[in-house]
């Protein structure tokens, strides 16, 4: 359907104009990538691609929003919607590809990505997370795991009125989720990798695996070129032992009660060893979590982690001066002289935000925890062209500034303040996309 569209130009002056710009967007993102599939699939394997790479982008549905029987009626009509689930049936079930071409997709833009923020001297920072797919009614699909559930501890919140003690975690059955983002201080992130896997079964993964094939990669195309953010889940041994050996930069939010070694306090327990340094610099700083503002002071020291005496870190010790929250560590390879490169770190470490609300934007907009497929390959062919369709409207907020305004004032237009003041939302951007190109369907589809 999107691809006709696309190729019949002499209908372009009867189509809105704004659906053909989508469509001409969208080729021109994944052109390497249908050059690639075009070469080990069908051309009208590829040409399904595309229509479901669109028609993703179009289709909002939290629910049923990746469900081929769904998502066939935009492909083919909804009159031939059985034939339109079976075309997209046949490109998730292909031998001839797999998943790891979208992932090889990612890391090619990830490359070249990192080439232009070294030409303009600003440092390109790696964002990791982990999630969760939660999948609370599947019992019989491949690679089920068992998984904490979030959703399950925010429901059984306690509130005033009404109270039942919980019994503790709840697990349910999904699949683990390692993300990694390409960003910069005050960018719109792009997509480096993103894997699901499974700690049960024959597609059993271990996630330092995981951790070690992308460090080695960044490592031999890209060097020391970035630096690695990482949040408390990583801060531990054998993840220093992994960055120390491809030898690259990193930033982690190191736990109170580690030990590290100071030159003249001796081995402390971090919060212990940090009462010993006063805040050598303050700021009032924006949380954007909590929607205030707070007064922040700053403090770093040179130490060493017991494992490797002969590495030189730094602990960056950021506390609340009105005491509403409780100290941050923050330990990291680069080099620290002076408080505006302490205080880059922290602002460092704070994007890392940015890869949280990837996480909520695939799960609550895009829908990633809705596909209903039997095997493994299949579901992860379709949540990585998900993936694809995220990371392009990232890139058409990086790319397009002042054309997304004019967008948004057609297509998603909102009044009130609030809309006035806010910066541009993922959210009210994808709203914009699906109401623009669901006309150009409805036009072309009759």
């Amino acid at each position: 359907m999107f691809k006709n569209i696309l190729q019949n130009k002499s209908s372009f002056s009867t189509k809105q104009k704004g659906g053909v710009f989508l469509l001409h967007q969208a080729e021109k993102y994944l052109a390497s990538l249908q050059k690639d599939l075009d070469a080990q699939i069908d051309s009208r394997l590829v040409r399904t691609f595309f229509n479901l790479f669109v028609t993703i982008a179009m289709f909002r549905n939290r629910v049923m929003g990746l469900l081929l029987s769904e998502l066939g009626g935009y492909i083919t009509g909804f009159d031939h919607a059985p034939a339109g689930t079976k075309r997209i049936s046949n490109l998730l079930r292909s031998k001839k590809w797999k998943a790891d071409l979208i992932d090889d997709f990612f890391f090619e833009r990830t490359i070249q990505r990192v080439e232009e923020l070294k030409e303009k001297g600003k440092r390109a920072l790696m964002l990791w997370d982990d999630s969760r797919v939660e999948k609370h009614e599947s019992w019989k699909s491949e690679g089920l795991c068992s998984v904490w559930s979030s959703k399950a501890k925010r429901l059984t919140r306690i509130r005033p009125g009404f109270f039942i003690p919980p019994p503790g975690r709840i697990c349910v059955p999904g699949f683990q989720w390692t993300g990694v983002f390409l960003s910069h201080l005050g960018g719109v992130p792009s997509v480096c990798q993103m894997t699901w896997w499974t700690t049960r079964g024959k597609f059993k993964e271990d996630p330092d695996n995981i951790i070690f094939r992308l460090l080695r990669k960044i490592h031999e195309s890209l060097g020391r070129s970035v630096t690695h953010v990482l949040d408390r889940g990583y801060a531990n041994e054998k993840m220093l032992r992994y960055l120390f050996r491809f030898k690259q930069d990193f930033i982690i939010r190191w736990k109170k009660n580690h030990l590290l070694n100071h030159s003249q306090k001796g081995i402390k327990k971090t919060h212990l060893l940090a009462r010993s340094f006063k805040g050598k610099s303050e700021r009032i700083v924006r949380d954007v979590v909590r929607k205030n503002h707070k007064r922040i002071s700053i403090a770093w020291v040179k130490v060493n982690h017991l494992e490797y005496l002969d590495n030189q870190l730094y602990l960056v010790i950021i506390r609340d001066k009105k005491n509403y929250n409780g100290p941050m560590y923050l330990i990291t390879s680069l080099d620290i002289e002076s408080a505006t490169q302490a205080w880059e770190v922290l602002f460092s470490y704070i994007h890392r935000w940015e890869a949280e609300q990837g996480f909520r934007f695939l799960k609550s907009e895009m829908g990633l925890e809705s596909p209903r497929l039997w095997f493994w390959d299949n579901r992860m062919k379709l949540m990585a062209i998900v993936t694809l369709v995220y990371d392009f409207l990232l890139s058409l907020l990086r790319n397009w500034k002042s054309l997304i305004q004019l967008f948004l004032r057609r297509w998603c237009h909102r009044t009130g303040k609030r809309y006035r003041l806010a910066s541009i939302p993922l959210y009210r951007l994808r709203a914009a996309i699906s109401n623009c190109l669901f006309f150009l369907w409805a036009q072309s589809s009759g």
